[in-house]
C-alpha cells in the first residue's frame, strides 16, 4: 500500500511532460540533402492544450550543430502532419560529407507548446541519414 500511495504522490508531483505520449516520425529524401526542405512530420500524443509545435534538428555526429527549426501553429488534435518543407524559412537539411557511406545522425526534437509558449511535453528521436537510409 505504500508504494501504490508513493508512486501517485511521485505521479501528481511530475510536470504533465514527464506522462506524456508525444512521438514525432518522418522518413528521410535522398532530396533533403543539403537544402532547406525539411521532412514531412508526423506527429502523434500531442497533449490537450497545446497551441503550437517547436521544432528542432541538431546533428548528432558534428558537435550538435543546430540545423534549425521553427515554431508552427497547431489546431488542437492529438496528431499532425506537418507537411514537407513547412521549417524552410530556419531550416538547414542533413548534409553529411560522408553522406555515401555512414552518413551522419540527427535528432529532432519537437516541443508542444500552451498558449503562453509553456512546454506541455517534449520528445525527440533520432535517425541517420545517409545514401543508404535516404529514399
Amino acid at each position: 500500500m505504500r508504494n501504490i500511495l508513493l508512486s501517485v504522490l511521485i505521479s501528481a508531483a511530475l510536470p504533465a511532460f514527464a506522462q506524456s505520449n508525444l512521438a514525432v516520425d518522418w522518413t528521410w529524401k535522398a532530396a533533403h540533402r543539403c537544402t532547406n526542405t525539411s521532412p514531412a512530420l508526423t506527429v502523434t500524443g500531442i497533449p490537450e492544450g497545446t497551441h503550437s509545435l517547436a521544432v528542432q534538428m541538431n546533428d548528432l555526429d558534428f558537435q550538435n550543430k543546430d540545423h534549425g527549426g521553427g515554431t508552427l501553429p497547431h489546431s488542437g488534435s492529438a496528431t499532425a502532419d506537418i507537411p514537407e518543407g513547412a521549417l524552410q524559412a530556419s531550416y538547414l537539411g542533413p548534409c553529411p560529407n560522408n553522406f555515401a557511406s555512414f552518413g551522419h545522425s540527427y535528432r529532432i526534437t519537437l516541443r508542444a507548446l500552451a498558449a503562453d509558449g509553456s512546454e506541455l511535453a517534449r520528445t525527440s528521436k533520432a535517425k541517420d541519414f545517409s545514401a543508404q537510409t535516404a529514399k
